[in-house]
């Protein structure tokens, strides 16, 4: 099939069914992001020497605090969610990982940034430049703190882990902080430039390289993150 037939064929699918449409792709950019991310450690890693990675015995005890999140576990080991033994892992791709950034991305993200994307140009509608600073102030202060609060602790959740607000409080001030730096210039030309009817393809390919950083932020180690919630890069 050439590809103008291509195109057409998912023009017509984005307008029939543009939730869908945007799920799937929210939640491809999401996996592909970690995909590359993955990629390149093991590049990077194959030039290394190989350390050998110690075993750390887990004990399947449950007290108090983790029987709330006992059918969490179920259901992550249902869907194969959970982390595969850490010296398998060193040589492979973590699916389990990608799982999780496909069911983020095409069930949370997507759906929530569709929705939102829908509001905010119905409500503020055209593009002089009042209307431009309100949206781009609306959506970065309004929507991200909480959308970054749901990333750390979905991905927590779906990695069985018992305190899933940890790496959110450590990791939330310097995700938000890059957040502002990337996403405050990208809209702002979404916004003033970009027609409606593009947007949520602008927005797909700013966040695929988006999600790279967010990537990157998730795969920082806590031991990594100072008592300032500042990240060493």
């Amino acid at each position: 099939m050439a590809v103008p037939g291509i195109l057409r064929k998912l023009k017509i699918s984005a307008q029939k069914r543009p939730l869908l449409f945007n799920s799937i792709i929210y939640g491809s950019f999401y996996t592909g992001a970690e995909f590359a991310q993955q990629t390149y450690n093991r590049a990077v890693k194959s030039s290394l020497p190989s350390p050998v990675p110690e075993r750390v015995e887990q004990v399947n005890t449950i007290d108090a605090n983790t029987r709330p999140l006992v059918w969490m576990r179920r259901f992550n080991e249902t869907l194969g969610l959970s982390d595969d033994d850490s010296l398998t892992q060193s040589r492979n791709y973590n699916w389990a990982q990608l799982k999780r950034y496909a069911i983020y991305g095409c069930f949370i993200a997507g759906p929530v940034l569709h929705g939102w994307y829908k509001w905010l140009d119905t409500f503020y509608k055209g593009q002089a430049m009042k209307v431009v600073l309100v949206k781009l102030f609306v959506d970065q202060f309004i929507l991200t703190p909480p959308l970054v609060v749901v990333f750390f602790i979905c991905m927590s959740l779906m990695e069985s882990k018992t305190d899933v607000l940890g790496e959110c409080k450590a990791k939330f001030l310097q995700t938000f902080k890059t957040s502002c730096m990337y996403w405050l210039p990208v809209q702002f030309l979404n916004f003033s430039l970009i027609p409606p009817a593009l947007r949520v393809s602008f927005v797909s390919v700013a966040a695929f390289c988006w999600v790279n950083i967010l990537c990157y932020l998730k795969s920082v180690p806590l031991s990594e993150c100072n008592p300032n919630n500042k990240i060493k890069y």
